[in-house]
């Protein structure tokens, strides 16, 4: 099915590997031009290369999002490269796990850094961009915590939820530019994130890896983890004219795994 999407300019953030990655390689194979951004000058040549071997226009950046200059920076150089801006997928950060004991507050000033304020900061320099296209796509990647609060992720609680807040509210203030703010929500997803990871429930006992994995497919009622190419799939939909009336919302990609009504 043809989204829409080819000949627009896409920003992915975190875009060098797992779920970043895969949303910019999707947004490739539908003919857009991506720019991406990480810390890592390995893993980015890596993905750029990646992405234009698969025949993508793609641009590589390096970036701290938790530092405001380099998020502006990142903006003005992908409009630079491709001559507009119509899509942000705000990806950048990971999952901070510990009780409020384990946590000093510093830890928690970097993941608002990185995922709240680096995300606010992104809106604001993309917005005179996305405005001059008439319309635009800013999306969220958002982690289960911020729905599923718990005593140990309360950090990525805290931090997940306001970025749920942020989205409700920025698409309030951009609906009238046609602008579509909203949040895909992964859980249970591979991805060399949860390759780190102590999952809650996780059996170890010296199981070997796929002994685990089979543990964890019982809470999930599709009975296995999500891939990133299942995100991807979520957000290129949320960037086509199939969502133009969605915005505010949010989609969980998990499999069935977070069962809550909202």
């Amino acid at each position: 099915m043809d989204l829409g999407l080819k000949g627009k300019a896409v920003l992915v953030t975190g875009g060098t590997s797992g779920i970043g990655l895969a949303i910019a390689q999707r947004f490739v194979g539908e003919g857009a031009a991506v720019a991406v951004c990480g810390r890592d000058p390995a893993r980015m040549d890596a993905a750029v290369k990646a992405l234009r071997g698969a025949g993508g226009n793609a641009e590589g950046f390096i970036a701290h999002v938790d530092r405001m200059a380099d998020v502006k920076s990142l903006v003005a150089g992908t409009v630079a490269r491709f001559g507009r801006l119509d899509i942000v997928v705000s990806n950048a950060g990971t999952h901070l796990k510990g009780s409020v004991e384990d946590l000093p507050v510093e830890r928690l000033e970097e993941h608002l850094r990185t995922k709240v304020l680096g995300a606010w900061e992104l809106a604001r320099q993309a917005l005179p961009h996305l405005r001059k296209q008439k319309g635009g796509r800013f999306i969220v990647i958002i982690g289960q915590a911020g729905k599923v609060p718990g005593a140990n992720v309360i950090a990525s609680a805290v931090t997940n939820a306001a970025q749920h807040a942020f989205v409700k509210s920025l698409s309030d203030y951009l609906g009238k530019d046609n602008i579509l703010v909203n949040a895909v929500c992964p859980s249970r997803i591979k991805s060399p994130l949860t390759d780190t990871l102590n999952l809650d429930g996780e059996r170890y006992l010296g199981l070997s890896l796929e002994h685990q994995e089979s543990g964890w497919g019982l809470k999930v009622p599709l009975g296995r983890f999500g891939e990133p190419d299942d995100i991807a799939s979520a957000v290129a939909f949320m960037a086509s004219e199939r969502a133009s009336f969605l915005t505010g919302t949010n989609i969980d990609v998990d499999g069935g795994y977070q069962r809550m009504i909202f």
